[in-house]
């Protein structure tokens, strides 16, 4: 080696140095200021990394070493990943890909078959990182125009098969093959990995898993999965003396079968498995059916008291491309005592159904307003026999607190009807609600009661002013009879004194003038039977005004 070719040598490895620790060092200042609790700085520091490989990836890149180019690229992608700007990060990974393909060529370039299978294992990663990037139409149009352009000089049976990845991965994504899926992954992981190896390049290798890991995706988004939901069933209203059996239900509601599901009943201790297994395994759960596993249980030893204990189910599957899912049942509650809740509880009810009896009879003898609280008395005995039902449907919460509801009640109401203060204010309040209501309809009335022995008294006076007119008018009837029968008498005399025989005359006329229907007599100031009514009238107006006044003085 010249002295100036060692000189340009040493050069490039000194900038290369410098070109991988600029970025590295903001990396370490980086992981710093996050465990210190700086996130600005942090995030300023990535930033400032990401930069600093952009710019070594264009320096390798001027000087024609693509490679440590892909390495930058990929190193500033993976910073951008992780401070979540997926823009930036497409673009440093695809630049990646693009410094791949460029490196791959000036291994074929020799023509030598060993060159070849390193630049083809390069030239493929590239294509796996355009999937991973989601341009997996780009990676799929690269890997074939690669092959093509190199075919004459692709002849191991090895470097073929290399060759052939990204076409056997875009052959399973479109007709959803998982057999030729499986065939690529097993090439990828296996061959592709130890060619990069070979190539001085398993840096790269991570980036043929994620671009497999995104084929899965594609895969995924065609095919029917899984998915699996659980739920655990425990009984309740147990004791410490008897076994009982605990159930997990666990359906698949996706569209997929699923695989390998393995079931593991994670008891506590304190209660021992009489029944059933601890672990199940089921290598199949097509999607829409339901699986029923259950376990007897029992308590290890007779207690005294109530203990808790913590039941849970653990689990998992898988689907067709061999992803794992996991599932859980739980954690649930289970109660056991040395007595049964739903006997105590029937006692319960029992004794409240009979104080809620007591209680209607003492309601019904009580000075409150019985409607109302009869209504609310009949609607706790409805409760009351709800709560039997809860019972005999193993609903004890519920029952439970309908009797406590019910009891409650019950205080409340029996305290009112033992308030002697409140049923004497309840009892003044009403009394005083009656004389009010009395008040407001006796006034009117009294009112109209005067009102009309006023008009009466009015009617009588004014029959008293036409009695009065009859009495004149009798009395002038009289006395034109009176005068006629005097010009009768007159007459009489006049004929007796020419002889004339008028005694008969004379005597019937003297008999009319003397008869006491003729005589007229003082004019009275009203008429007796008018006077006699309106003494009457009055006197009725007084004894009603009297009693009115004096029921108006009692009640206020």
């Amino acid at each position: 080696m010249s002295e100036e070719r060692a000189k340009r040598w040493i050069e490039e490895s000194q900038r290369d140095v410098i070109r991988q620790s600029a970025g590295s060092q903001h990396l370490k200042r980086a992981a710093e200021a996050e465990r210190s609790g700086n996130i600005a700085s942090a995030e300023q520091e990535y930033a400032l990394a990401a930069e600093a490989f952009l710019k070594s990836a264009g320096e390798y890149r001027g000087g024609k070493s693509y490679k440590k180019a892909a390495i930058n690229m990929c190193a500033a992608g993976d910073v951008y990943s992780d401070l979540g700007d997926s823009t930036k990060a497409v673009e440093s990974y695809t630049g990646a890909a693009d410094d791949l393909l460029n490196a791959s060529t000036e291994h074929l370039m020799w023509g030598e078959d060993a060159e070849t299978s390193k630049g083809t294992a390069l030239a493929m990663t590239a294509c796996m990182m355009y999937i991973m990037v989601g341009r997996e139409a780009d990676g799929f149009y690269k890997a074939r125009g690669f092959v093509a352009e190199n075919a004459s000089k692709i002849r191991l049976p090895a470097t073929v098969r290399l060759s052939q990845i990204p076409q056997m991965l875009e052959s399973s994504i479109q007709s959803v093959n998982l057999e030729s899926f499986a065939s690529a992954e097993n090439a990828a992981v296996t061959e592709l990995k130890a060619a990069l190896a070979s190539a001085n390049s398993p840096e790269f290798s991570k980036y043929v898993d994620k671009g497999l890991d995104m084929v899965r995706e594609l895969l995924r988004g065609k095919l029917k999965v899984p998915k699996l939901s659980s739920q655990l069933i425990l009984p309740n209203d147990l004791t410490f003396t008897e076994e009982f059996p605990v159930r997990v239900m666990i359906k698949n509601a996706g569209s997929g079968e699923a695989l390998d599901l393995t079931i593991e009943w994670h008891i506590p201790e304190g209660l021992n498995l009489t029944s059933g297994e601890r672990k199940k395994a089921v290598s199949l759960l097509p999607p829409g059916e339901t699986l029923d596993i259950s376990v007897v249980l029992k308590s290890a030893q007779p207690m005294v008291g109530e203990k808790e204990y913590s039941i849970l189910v653990r689990g998992s599957y898988s689907d067709k491309l061999k992803t794992s899912y996991s599932l859980q049942a739980g954690p649930g509650s289970l109660l056991l005592r040395d007595y049964k809740v739903s006997q105590q509880l029937s006692r319960d009810a029992d004794l409240t159904d009979g104080r809620v009896g007591l209680l209607k009879e003492a309601i019904e003898a009580s000075e409150l307003e019985a409607e109302p609280l009869i209504r609310i008395v009949n609607s706790m005995i409805s409760t009351i026999k709800q709560s039997r039902i809860d019972i005999n449907e193993g609903d004890l919460d519920l029952a439970k607190a309908r009797i406590r509801v019910v009891n409650e009640m019950t205080d409340t109401i029996d305290s009112l009807l033992g308030d002697d203060e409140l049923l004497r204010n309840l009892s003044e309040k009403r009394e005083a609600e009656k004389k009010e209501y009395a008040m407001k309809t006796l006034t009117p009335a009294f009112d109209e009661v005067i009102s009309f022995l006023a008009s009466q008294e009015k009617k009588i006076e004014m029959e008293s002013q036409n009695a009065l007119a009859e009495w004149d008018t009798e009395a002038a009837k009289k006395q034109n009879l009176k005068a006629t029968l005097t010009r009768i008498k007159d007459v009489a005399g006049t004929l007796a004194t020419s002889g004339a025989d008028t005694s008969v005359l004379e005597d019937e006329t003297n008999k009319a003038l003397s008869n006491s229907l003729l005589v007229i007599g003082e004019r009275p100031s009203s008429p007796e039977k008018v006077e006699i009514a309106l003494v009457m009238a009055r006197s009725i107006r007084n004894e009603i005004t009297q009693m009115l006044e004096s029921r108006k003085n009692e009640l206020t």
